[in-house]
């Protein structure tokens, strides 16, 4: 056996070695992902405009989607802040937005065009940190992400609050301001009887909480 076999069966166990130590870490990293759901109840969102009639506000208690991220979510995002952002995807049915009146009601479903889009969707593309590394409380980020509505999509960016309500559970909170028209929604201009007409603003605020906790809590003591 020449000098030069010894050296070349070493460098054959060192990558070895080097693969399977990258295969344990992808693993273990895989491992620690999370996925938060919403809790049955908790959570709400609001829109508020405004009308030549009145201010009006329509609300929900519900927000469906998920939250996927890794085991330190979400202090590790102050940390890292280069880290790839968590997978967050949100759905909120048109149809559980309530306002006080049957009728605005109808004639926002109509308006949102809700029998052929009848959710509202987001899903995050990038969450920036505001709140410094450490820390603690409510932690402010500005969320990046997609938000369709009647079929239309548009890209925003708002001012959202993470906090870790206890060891398996976390809110996000939320608040910013669009253009019905950005989303190909008409303000809608209803006729009632006697009155005249009622035309509504462009500019609206939409506003959440939501409350997720993890899919498979830890053990106690974890």
């Amino acid at each position: 056996m020449t000098t030069a076999q010894p050296r070349t069966n070493r460098l054959r166990l060192a990558a070895v070695a080097a693969g399977a130590a990258a295969l344990l870490l992808a693993v273990s990293a895989a491992a620690q992902t999370l996925r938060y759901e919403p809790q049955p109840s908790g959570s709400k969102v609001r829109i508020d405009g405004t009308s030549t009639l009145h201010k009006w506000t329509v609300d929900g208690p519900t927000v469906n989607g998920f939250i996927e991220a890794d085991s330190g979510f979400p202090e590790s995002a102050l940390a890292d802040p280069k880290a790839a952002a968590p997978v967050v995807q949100v759905s909120i049915p048109v149809d559980s937005l309530k306002s006080f009146d049957e009728l605005m009601d109808q004639v926002m479903q109509d308006h949102m065009d809700m029998a052929r889009y009848p959710r509202i969707e987001y899903r995050l593309v990038s969450l920036k940190p505001r709140s410094a590394a450490g820390a603690a409380g409510p932690l402010k980020f500005d969320a990046t992400g997609t938000l369709t509505v009647s079929g239309t999509a548009q890209t925003v960016t708002m001012p959202v609050t993470i906090e870790r309500v206890d060891r398996t559970a976390i809110k996000v909170a939320g608040s910013t301001p669009l253009k019905m028209t950005d989303f190909g929604v008409e303000p809608p201009a209803p006729r009632i009887l006697g009155m005249p007409t009622i035309k509504t603003g462009n500019d609206v605020t939409i506003s959440f909480e939501w409350l997720l906790a993890l899919k498979q809590p830890p053990p106690a003591g974890q």
